[in-house]
């Protein structure tokens, strides 16, 4: 009876509801009420009703929890329509005997074996039910965790993209600031340009960069600083007239070029096909402008908006900077300077003279001192007046600077005297300077003011050396000074050595 009854679990072809399986519980023990408990979830299993001697039984108390049919007649039980099998949970022979003996025809009945197997496979079923819910609820987690794992991935990704991005523009801010407080603090004007295109490469990661000069007087663009290439790379001398540092110049806007053969614009290189992309603007001071800065690389790149602001604040800054340092270079110029004659005066004259003597000490060198005084300076004055006096004064200048090295210095002495001093020359040498000097002097013609009229003038020359005329810086200025009035009560226009 017990595999009828579980054929008709499966087949649910007994009841007026097709799939539909009605059954009573016989008794209300704790595993009556787990029973009744599994029973209840199924779809297609209908209970009735349950029955057993005590009515605080737990299944009788579970089943008027549910609803259910809940009675202490067993016959009662066994009249309820539609009925299609009863369970007997008691054990009790007896029981089982008076359920046997009073159901009808159509009800099976299910002993303590066929209870058993439907508990166990209710259980099978229910164990499988939370175990495929369980795996779908953690598949639903682990879908949920891996998800969520994959946007902390990508909140870690973005995060350590823009930490990356945030040092790497704290690291801008902070050289930016430090270049910007560097410009403030450097005096010369080669601090500054050597500074100009260290923050070009250090901002802007620029390949090449350099800074041009405008000399005035010629109108050329000076190499001032470079980076990048060394310094045979680049043209020392650029006219205004050329390249894209002229059209910089010339135009006052920042000008791209993109030579794809070696063109006009990129002969500021020494090698041309080495550039790729140049880019210059001009470094200005309110209308004036003071030479011009360039970047450049040997590929073709486009700075970015971000970049040509980078670069325009980086030209401004620098200007203000670089005038700064002119003015100051100018400055300290002028405090060395004769104005008249463009030579050093006589101030710095002395400073020199201390400096070279001590170093000529110090490596055993020879020094030697030239003192030269304009004749009849006195008489040209007052026959030519002062403004063609002055001209003399500034030709003489000038024919002295052009008969020396860069290492020699000459300064106005005082009125129409002049010194030089000769490092690391013995008096054969310095003779030979101020005879070149005292020859160019008496074959210049000078304007007199009548532009018919020219003179000649001559001059009177003295020299001494050191350590063999003095050894100190006023023992051999005494020296040379004795030589050079020698000269003049000689018969003027002469080179007198010291004795």
């Amino acid at each position: 009876m017990g595999e009828v009854g579980l054929d008709r679990v499966s087949n649910g072809d007994a009841s007026p509801s097709r799939g539909m399986l009605r059954l009573a519980i016989v008794g209300g023990s704790e595993r009556a009420a787990a029973l009744l408990r599994l029973l209840s979830d199924v779809e297609n299993i209908c209970v009735l009703g349950i029955a057993d001697g005590s009515r605080s039984a737990p299944a009788m108390r579970l089943g008027e929890d549910l609803g259910v049919l809940v009675t202490t007649d067993l016959s009662e039980l066994l009249r309820l329509p539609d009925l299609d099998l009863v369970m007997d949970m008691t054990d009790d022979f007896a029981v089982s005997a008076a359920i046997e003996e009073r159901r009808p025809p159509t009800v099976e009945l299910l002993g303590a074996c066929g209870a058993e197997m439907m508990w166990d496979l209710l259980v099978a079923k229910k164990r499988g039910e939370e175990q495929g819910r369980l795996f779908a609820e953690l598949r639903v987690a682990y879908e949920q965790i891996r998800s969520h794992e994959q946007r902390v991935q990508a909140s870690r990704d973005a995060l350590e993209t823009a930490n990356a991005e945030l040092e790497c523009r704290l690291a801008e801010i902070f050289f930016t600031h430090e270049f910007f407080k560097a410009l403030t603090t450097f005096g010369s004007v080669e601090d500054v340009a050597s500074l100009i295109v260290d923050g070009c490469n250090g901002i802007l990661g620029a390949e090449i960069s350099c800074v041009y000069l405008l000399e005035r007087k010629d109108w050329t663009l000076r190499l001032a600083a470079s980076q990048g290439r060394p310094e045979h790379y680049f043209r020392p001398l650029v006219p205004v007239s050329e390249t894209v540092l002229g059209l910089a110049f010339r135009e006052e806007l920042m000008q791209i070029a993109h030579p794809e053969v070696p063109g006009p614009s990129s002969v500021w290189a020494v090698d041309p096909g080495e550039v790729g992309t140049s880019m210059a603007l001009p470094l200005r001071a309110g209308e004036s402008i003071l030479g011009v800065l360039l970047v450049s690389a040997s590929s073709h790149r486009e700075l970015s908006h971000a970049d040509l602001d980078r670069l325009q604040v980086i030209a401004n800054q620098s200007s203000l900077a670089l005038q700064n340092a002119l003015l100051h270079e100018e400055l300290e110029r002028l405090s060395v300077t004769d104005r008249l004659t463009e030579l050093y005066n006589h101030v710095y004259f002395e400073q020199r003279l201390d400096e070279e003597l001590g170093r000529a000490a110090r490596f055993a060198h020879e020094l030697s001192l030239i003192m030269l005084d304009i004749d009849d300076f006195k008489a040209f004055n007052d026959r030519y007046l002062h403004q063609q006096g002055d001209e003399v004064l500034r030709t003489v200048s000038a024919i002295i600077r052009q008969n020396l090295r860069d290492m020699d210095v000459a300064a106005r002495y005082g009125g129409e005297e002049f010194v030089v001093v000769l490092p690391e020359t013995d008096s054969d040498g310095a003779a030979a300077v101020a005879e070149r000097i005292r020859q160019t002097v008496s074959g210049w013609q000078f304007r007199t003011g009548d532009e018919t009229l020219y003179v000649s003038i001559t001059v009177s020359v003295g020299v001494a050396t050191y350590p063999r005329h003095g050894m100190t810086c006023s023992k051999l200025v005494e020296a040379a000074d004795r030589a050079m009035y020698l000269a003049k009560r000689s018969g003027k226009n002469k080179v007198v050595l010291a004795v």
